[in-house]
């Protein structure tokens, strides 16, 4: 490998820049009272078990429900729901709720307290299992043990999601932009043969 030396980047510095990501409706506290906060600062941590990381800033009063509960829902909007997600990440529900303001429909979950949001097409329920401070933010580590995906966003032939469908709604920090995901360009574990055909055909 050869390294070229000519400087053709640009140094943005330590930054959170980074993209796409999910632009996430976390649900927190009980079906009674719920909170609704949108986080970007997400992930997949692990999968066996299955957890999820979820960054929320120490000042967030949806910080204090998930520590009394021990519970959260992560609900992914479509992209027909950009409006409502900002909402619920500009506004406090100390004084608010956003269930009402937004006309958001809360949905009792099958295994734990917290309510899932029946417009979102994909959502999980969570249990806390882990916390760790970074700066300003709590990272939440929470362990799935729910699923749940809107039926018509199924493939009835081979049982698979239709992302297309779910339309995912999806966020670009710093330039804080919300895009779809727009055309499906490959497969995962299949796309990359193709090198890997020709790398094996380069070799002795």
């Amino acid at each position: 490998m050869k390294i070229k030396e000519i400087q053709v980047k640009e140094q943005l510095g330590a930054t959170d820049i980074f993209f796409p990501i999910p632009a996430a409706l976390i649900v927190c506290g009980t079906i009674e009272n719920a909170n609704i906060i949108t986080i970007a600062w997400i992930g997949i941590a692990g999968s066996n078990p299955p957890i999820i990381s979820i960054s929320v800033k120490k000042s967030r009063f949806s910080l204090e429900l998930i520590r009394k509960w021990g519970e959260f829902t992560v609900n992914i909007p479509s992209a027909d729901y950009f409006k409502e997600t900002d909402y619920c990440g500009i506004v406090s529900g100390k004084n608010t709720d956003k269930f009402t303001d937004t006309g958001l429909t809360p949905l009792k979950s099958k295994k734990i307290n917290v309510p899932i949001i029946k417009e979102c097409p994909y959502n999980l329920e969570c249990k806390k299992v882990k916390e760790v401070e970074f700066g300003d933010y709590r990272v939440i580590f929470g362990e799935i043990v729910e699923n749940h995906i809107d039926s018509d966003k199924i493939d009835k032939n081979n049982k698979e999601i239709n992302i297309k469908k779910v339309n995912p709604l999806v966020y670009c920090a710093r330039i804080r932009e919300y895009w779809d995901l727009g055309e499906k360009i490959g497969n995962g574990f299949k796309a990359g043969k193709e090198i890997l055909k020709n790398v094996k055909m380069d070799k002795p």
